[in-house]
């Protein structure tokens, strides 16, 4: 599926440097750990560092904006270099820092104590801290300026270059971890017994769930409802009926659940809040071999719009029986630049 950064609007944290990196420090340690009064993640900055909504391209009245992807990058050890480790992509900045003495957040300070102030908040973030040297995104700062992080953080058009590169790694690192998701989650159809208990109805009904934390927002699909789109398709792949694979140990062909309209988190909160519709649901989801499948997710342009054309006009009148109403152009648009 295409996931789409480009066009919002970004800030670029340095974390652990700059002028008030000695004596509040500590304001920065949370910034990167959820916090234990709602698992939500602020983003806490000293009383004095506000952030530049003219950068924003904001009114002047605004006090916050949404959906901003905010980047957290850190000094690679021994450089001036600075490496992506966290980003939040759907954060709301506020233009002062916010007091909340629920969050409950403190630096200690000239023999008092001081509560944090923060002016990012978001319901969860993308943890990069554990990838692999390779997998990292380094920012080689003698390519740019000596001060693009004075004071500690740059707005998207000061680098255009670089902005591009930023959101492709970004772009990617969620593709990645989409289909890492997918493997997982086909494990789980698998192991579903549709014989023990009833078949679940009316799923679109319902409103969807979700979970958040360190790896990000997903959506709580039901493994249970595509492995009833895999039975109620015969275990036979829609792409072509001869597709033949392998007997799983319950003695029916290995299939894989796709869900056409692809459940992320922005397109199930569209499909909830403009048409009430859950696109967890077994209409939405078509029964794939392998080969078909991953054909989805790294064909080129031309594979993916020939298998997505012929999936649409099997699941269509499926999706409209549902509630559930999106065109052609519409479906393509969600998978192909």
């Amino acid at each position: 599926m295409k996931t789409e950064l480009k066009n919002k609007k970004f800030i670029v944290v340095d974390l652990y440097s700059g002028r008030n990196s000695e004596e509040e420090t500590k304001h920065e340690v949370f910034n990167l750990s959820p916090n234990p009064y709602d698992g939500r993640y602020y983003g806490y900055c000293p009383r004095t560092d506000t952030i530049n909504f003219e950068k924003l391209d904001v009114e002047e009245t605004d006090e916050k904006v949404d959906d901003v992807l905010v980047i957290y990058v850190q000094k690679v050890k021994g450089e001036s270099n600075r490496e992506i480790i966290a980003f939040c992509d759907n954060a709301t900045v506020h233009r002062k820092g916010i007091e909340n003495p629920l969050l409950q957040r403190w630096i200690y300070k000239d023999g008092k104590y001081i509560r944090c102030t923060y002016s990012v908040e978001s319901d969860y973030m993308y943890d990069l801290r554990d990838l692999e040297e390779g997998e990292r995104f380094i920012i080689k700062v003698a390519n740019y300026s000596s001060d693009m992080f004075h004071p500690q953080r740059f707005y998207k058009g000061k680098y255009p270059e670089l902005d591009k590169m930023i959101i492709a790694y970004l772009e990617n690192y969620l593709e990645e971890k989409e289909i890492e998701d997918d493997a997982a989650f086909q494990e789980k159809i698998q192991r579903v017994d549709l014989t023990k208990g009833g078949r679940l109805k009316d799923t679109s009904s319902i409103e969807p769930d979700y979970s958040s934390g360190g790896g990000g927002e997903i959506v709580k699909k039901n493994s249970r409802i595509s492995k009833q789109a895999l039975d109620s398709a015969d275990y036979k792949c829609a792409a072509g009926i001869e597709h033949k694979t392998f007997k799983t140990s319950r003695g029916v062909p290995y299939m894989e659940g796709h869900h056409l309209i692809p459940c992320t988190p922005s397109n199930a909160k569209y499909y909830w809040g403009k048409q009430n519709k859950n696109i967890d649901c077994e209409e939405n989801v078509v029964c794939l071999c392998p080969t078909c499948h991953r054909r989805i997710h790294f064909g080129d342009k031309e594979e993916k719009m020939a298998i997505i054309k012929q999936l649409y006009e099997i699941q269509e009148p499926k999706l409209k029986r549902a509630g559930i109403t999106i065109t052609l152009q519409e479906l393509l648009d969600l998978y192909i630049e």
